[in-house]
C-alpha cells in the first residue's frame, strides 16, 4: 500500500509562490525597471499570468483543503474556519485584479493605485495569513504545538476519536523494511 497524496499541502505552495511572483512583477512592471535585460512588458505578461494561475490553483487548493479536512478532522475548528474564509477571499481579490488588470492597458497602473495595493500587499498578507493557520493546524497535527483536537459529542452515539484509538494502543507496531519496500 503507498503513501496517500496530500494534495491540498501540494498545490497550497504553488499559490503561495505565484502570489509573491506577481507582487514583484506588478512592482517592476509599475516602476519600469529593467533587470537583466527584462522589460517592463514582459513584467506585465509575468504578473498578469502568475494571477491568472493564483486563482487556477486557489480553487483546487480550497476544494481539497475542505475534502482532505473532513478526513482529519471531526469539527471545523476556528483555524480551519478561518483559512476558509481567507481562501474564498483570495478568489475573489485575485479574479477582481485580473478584471482590474484586463481594464488596466498595457502597463501596471502604480503600486499606490487599489490595484497595485491589492497586488503587491493583499495578497501576500493573505498568503501569509493562510500559512499561519496551515501551520498551526499541521504543526498541531504532529504534536508540535497544541492540537486542535475536540471530541465531536453532538453526533449519535457519540463519537470520542481518542477512545476509538485507545483500542489499538496494545497492537504491535508495523515495522516496514526500507531496503524490502524497493523490490
Amino acid at each position: 500500500m503507498g503513501r496517500e497524496l496530500h494534495l491540498h499541502s501540494m498545490v497550497v505552495h504553488a499559490v503561495i509562490a505565484l502570489a509573491a511572483v506577481a507582487a514583484a512583477a506588478f512592482a517592476l512592471d509599475a516602476t519600469g525597471t529593467i533587470v537583466g535585460g527584462v522589460a517592463p512588458g514582459t513584467w506585465a505578461l509575468l504578473w498578469r499570468g502568475s494571477l491568472l494561475l493564483v486563482l487556477l490553483a486557489a480553487l483546487p487548493a480550497t476544494l481539497t483543503g475542505i475534502t482532505e479536512r473532513n478526513h482529519m478532522y471531526v469539527n471545523w475548528h476556528f483555524s480551519h474556519r478561518a483559512k476558509l474564509v481567507l481562501s474564498l477571499a483570495l478568489l475573489a481579490l485575485t479574479a477582481w485584479e485580473l478584471i482590474a488588470a484586463l481594464g488596466s492597458g498595457g502597463r501596471a497602473p502604480s503600486v499606490s493605485s487599489a490595484l497595485g495595493l491589492a497586488v503587491v500587499v493583499g495578497n501576500p498578507v493573505v498568503c501569509l495569513t493562510l500559512s499561519f493557520y496551515g501551520l498551526r493546524i499541521s504543526l498541531g497535527r504532529q504534536a508540535i504545538a497544541r492540537t486542535s483536537y475536540v471530541p465531536d459529542m453532538m453526533q449519535t452515539p457519540p463519537v470520542d476519536v481518542l477512545a476509538s484509538a485507545a483500542a489499538h494502543v496494545a497492537e504491535r507496531a508495523r515495522v516496514i523494511e526500507v531496503m524490502e519496500e524497493g523490490s
